[in-house]
Formats: C-alpha cells, sequence, structure tokens
C-alpha cells in the first residue's frame, strides 16, 4: 500500500528485498516455536487453555503490527502471530478430533482447512478494500491489522463455551468428568453402551501413555514441570534412536518439506509483489489480482470437494496429483515471465491470463488435495509410542521450511527474476520423484503394516501392549458384551474394531 511504502520508518521494509523476507518469514519463525512448545502446553494446561493463551499471544501480536512505530514493531508483532499460529495449528485440529465423533471426525478436522482458506480469502479483499481510504493515511494498512483482535477476542473468549476434551480430562485423572463430557457431546446418557466403550478407548489410550513414558524414563516419574520439559526433549531425541524410527520421522519432515517448497504459500505470501512484477501496474490493481487468485477463492471452493475425497484414494496417488498440477500452473508462468518480461506493458492480457482463475483453478484445487494428504501421512506413519513427538516435529519442519522459503522468494525474484519458478518446478520433480519411489501408502494401513513397510517392530508392541491394557480395563469384555441391536451405526465399528484387536 502506498501510505506504508511511502512512510520512511517503512519504506525499507517494501522497497528491500531482504527486509522484505525477514518480516514476511519473521511470522513462520514464530509458527515453529508455537508447534514445537504446543505439546507440553496441550498436556499441562489442556486444550482449551492453550487455545485460549495462543488467543491472547494473537492479540498481543496484532496490537503490535496495528501500533507499528518502527520496523521492530512489525517484526516482534507477526512473531508472536506466528507462534499463535503454530500452536493453533495442532491444539484446533486435536481438539476437533477429540469432541467429534468418530463417524465424522475426518470431516470435523478438515473444516479447519477450509476455515484458514476461508480467513486468507477475506484478508486479501480486506486488504483491497481499506487501499481506497487514502495514499497517505495510514488508516490503510492499520486497519486491516487491527480486524486480527476481532477474531482473537473471540476465541479467546468464546472457547470456554466448550467442554474440555474428555482425553485430556482423562490423562489428569478426572473420569467421572471425562465421561459427563462424552455423554453431553454425543447426546446420550452416562450409561450408555456405546459412551462406555468410547471412554474406556480413550483410558486405555491415556495408560497406554503413562507406562510408555514410566518405562523410558523411570528416573523422571515424579513429573514436575522441568522434568516433563525434560520428558519432552527426550521425546523428539527418541525419534532418531533407531534406524526404522529415524526413517519415519525423515518421512515425516519430507513430506512437509516438500509440500513447502512447491513455492505456492510464497506465491501467495507476496502476490501483490509479485503481480507487479508481471505488468499488473498500481497498488490498486495488483491487491485486486491478489484478491482474485492470491485471495483464495479457487481454493476455499476447491477444498470443500477435497474433503469429500480425504479417505477415497491413496495419499501418494493424490499427492503425485497436486504436484502435477502445481508444476504445470507454475511451467506456464515460467514460460510467459520468459517470453514477455521484458515488455510486459505491451501484453496486459498475456499478465491477466498470468494469474487467471482460468488456469490457477487446476493448480488450486491440486493444493488442496496436496496439503489434506500431507497432514494425513505425517498423522499414520509413526507408531502410538512416537505418535505425539513425530507430528509434532514434522508440523515444525513445515513451519521452518516455511520461514526459509518466504525469506528467500523476494530476494531470489530480485535476483533471478523468472527462475525463481523453475527452482519451484525442480523441487515439485524432485518430489514426485520421491513420492513415486520412496513415499509408502499409508490410507487404510494398520500399526503392524506399517511396521513391515520401515522394517520395525515397534507397532506390534504397541498393539501387544494395548491389548494387555484393554483386558486388564475390561475394555475387551465390554466390546463383546455391548448389545448387538444398538442403533447407533458406529457401535458396530468400534466393536469390530476391538474384535480386531483382539490376540489371534
Amino acid at each position: 500500500m502506498p501510505s506504508f511504502a511511502d512512510d520512511p520508518r517503512f519504506s525499507r521494509i517494501a522497497n528491500d528485498a531482504s527486509y522484505k523476507g525477514w518480516t514476511v518469514s519473521t511470522l513462520p519463525l514464530g509458527g515453529w516455536l508455537g508447534a514445537l512448545i504446543n505439546g507440553y502446553v496441550l498436556g499441562k494446561a489442556g486444550r482449551r487453555w492453550a487455545i485460549c493463551g495462543a488467543s491472547a499471544v494473537c492479540l498481543l501480536g496484532a496490537i503490535l503490527t496495528t501500533v507499528a512505530m518502527a520496523p521492530s514493531y512489525i517484526f516482534a508483532g507477526r512473531f508472536f502471530i506466528g507462534m499463535a499460529v503454530g500452536m493453533m495449528s495442532t491444539a484446533v485440529p486435536t481438539f476437533e478430533s477429540e469432541l467429534a465423533p468418530p463417524e465424522i471426525r475426518g470431516t470435523v478436522v478438515g473444516l479447519f482447512q477450509l476455515a484458514v482458506t476461508l480467513g486468507i480469502m477475506v484478508s486479501y479483499w480486506i486488504g483491497y478494500g481499506t487501499n481506497y481510504i487514502s495514499d497517505t493515511s495510514s488508516a490503510s494498512w492499520r486497519i486491516p491489522l487491527a480486524i486480527q483482535c476481532v477474531p482473537a477476542l473471540l476465541l479467546m473468549f468464546g472457547i470456554w463455551i466448550l467442554p474440555e476434551s474428555p482425553r485430556h480430562l482423562v490423562n489428569i485423572g478426572q473420569d467421572q468428568k471425562a465421561l459427563e463430557v462424552l455423554a453431553y457431546v454425543r447426546k446420550r446418557s452416562i450409561d450408555d453402551e456405546l459412551t462406555n466403550l468410547e471412554f474406556l478407548e480413550i483410558k486405555a489410550e491415556a495408560i497406554f501413555d503413562k507406562e510408555v513414558i514410566s518405562e523410558r524414563y523411570p528416573d523422571l516419574i515424579n513429573r514436575t514441570w522441568l522434568q516433563d520439559v525434560q520428558i519432552e526433549m527426550l521425546e523428539i531425541m527418541t525419534l532418531f534412536s533407531s534406524w526404522d524410527s529415524f526413517k519415519r520421522t525423515a518421512t515425516g519432515g519430507l513430506v512437509m518439506f516438500f509440500q513447502q517448497w512447491t513455492g505456492i504459500d510464497a506465491i501467495v505470501n507476496y502476490a501483490p509483489t509479485i503481480f507487479k512484477s508481471i505488468g499488473l501496474a498500481g497498488d490498486t490493481t495488483s491487491l485486486l489480482a491478489s484478491g482474485v487468485v492470491g485471495g483464495d477463492p479457487i481454493t476455499f471452493f476447491a477444498t470443500i470437494p477435497a474433503l469429500q475425497y480425504i479417505d477415497k484414494f491413496g495419499r501418494r496417488t493424490l499427492m503425485l496429483v497436486g504436484t502435477v498440477g502445481m508444476m504445470l500452473m507454475l511451467i506456464l508462468v515460467a514460460a510467459l515471465s520468459a517470453s514477455f518480461g521484458d515488455d510486459w506493458a505491451s501484453h496486459q492480457g498475456v499478465s491477466w491470463f498470468t494469474v487467471s482463475p482460468s488456469h490457477q483453478a487446476p493448480s488450486e484445487s491440486s493444493l488442496s488435495l496436496h496439503r489434506c494428504r500431507s497432514w494425513c501421512v505425517i498423522s499414520e506413519i509413526f507408531p502410538l509410542s512416537t505418535r505425539g513427538p513425530g507430528v509434532a516435529l514434522s508440523a515444525s519442519s513445515n513451519w521452518m521450511n516455511n520461514f526459509i522459503v518466504s525469506y528467500t522468494v523476494p530476494i531470489m525474484l530480485d535476483k533471478i527474476g523468472y527462475k525463481t519458478y523453475i527452482v519451484f518446478i525442480c523441487t515439485l520433480a524432485l518430489g514426485g520423484l520421491w513420492v513415486i519411489f520412496l513415499l509408502p501408502e499409508t490410507r487404510g494401513k494398520s500399526l503392524e503394516e506399517m511396521d513391515i513397510v520401515f522394517k520395525s517392530r515397534t507397532g506390534v508392541k504397541d498393539v501387544e501392549r494395548m491389548h494387555e491394557i484393554s483386558a486388564r480395563i475390561g475394555l475387551t469384555e465390554h466390546a463383546r458384551g455391548v448389545s448387538p441391536s444398538h442403533s447407533d451405526e458406529g457401535l458396530k465399528e468400534k466393536v469390530d474394531h476391538m474384535e480386531s484387536m483382539s490376540p489371534v
């Protein structure tokens, strides 16, 4: 926006590629830290307090950026906002999955991605609208930043309308409260067979986690806050303790590496700058183009059908579809930029075609599927005993690579121009080859089957431990004794699941 770029206090951010990269990348850097610490916060404070705390951090960041008097305010504010987003990126899906009924859990968690794309779309159009306030008034850029306070405040206080996660309540020993919450969110009585079956499943998993931690770290059984921090660090180190664990960890990290190095997130982040570079002159014009494409209406609507196919096709297949779609889009952009980049002013039609929804749609649709698949894979490759730290470390890889890409893209655009797209085309090609030859298919695979893929027995041992715990607390017996006439469709699935877990 002119009022921001012309302000001598912030002109360097607008005009210096390195400074611009640092400004944008402070948000994913904060996200990396937020994703790393969130496991500890979720376990100690609970899901609602974690989300409330993240909202407060976001509010702090929004205030700092809104009242900014120097670049340091912008840097600090974006870092805090990123930290909040990093925490939310794991806390909210975790909370949703623990409250949602199993039969709609995938769809409910998928709505998180839909909400993210909706937020991006709305933010771009707000920026486009406030650009008309004045070319000289700072209100044109301070108002969009101030609006961030509204959802932060709504979530900070609105989260308390919802009950605490039953899983967290079991973890802190409040079994009766957990059972009451389950009955409430499932709209059943406390004595309902399915409610008690689900409660015992949660109880078994909580016992499993505690026994694994106690066996691994017998000297840290007092569980002071300092020991909890030590355990969190040691759990991450466990991911590198054996070759099969390292392979799973590397797979999770590489999935997120290739997701970020598609370059799509960076293109969205720098949409106004990129659209100016391809001949769409004027701040209003570039912001309009950003709202049409970078503002994600296509991604938003593409995410809806993506949710319907989330469990119908293999992870590898959809990741390859996404990779090919994004490669085709970037090849087209690179070719047009190479051909007309020296004289965009004489080829305005080509400029608009480069960002037109007609050729962006396949790429944006592919992007939605690619993101869904990546997060599915990292949740499925780890055994029960290392799933928590494994997913957390993979998520932090996503944010760290986002930071690196966000910092380097404006510098690459400034130094090598359209060849920036060629860099991303190459990483997409490399990622596609990795998916074809090295990434295992995870859809519908049991823990034992994933052990075969990674040549390990960790998953088998975890299942054997779960068998023993289930029998000890009466879960297996309860599952076999439930009424076959129960009207809930989810009951049969749970009974079949428990019978499949029984030792042969």
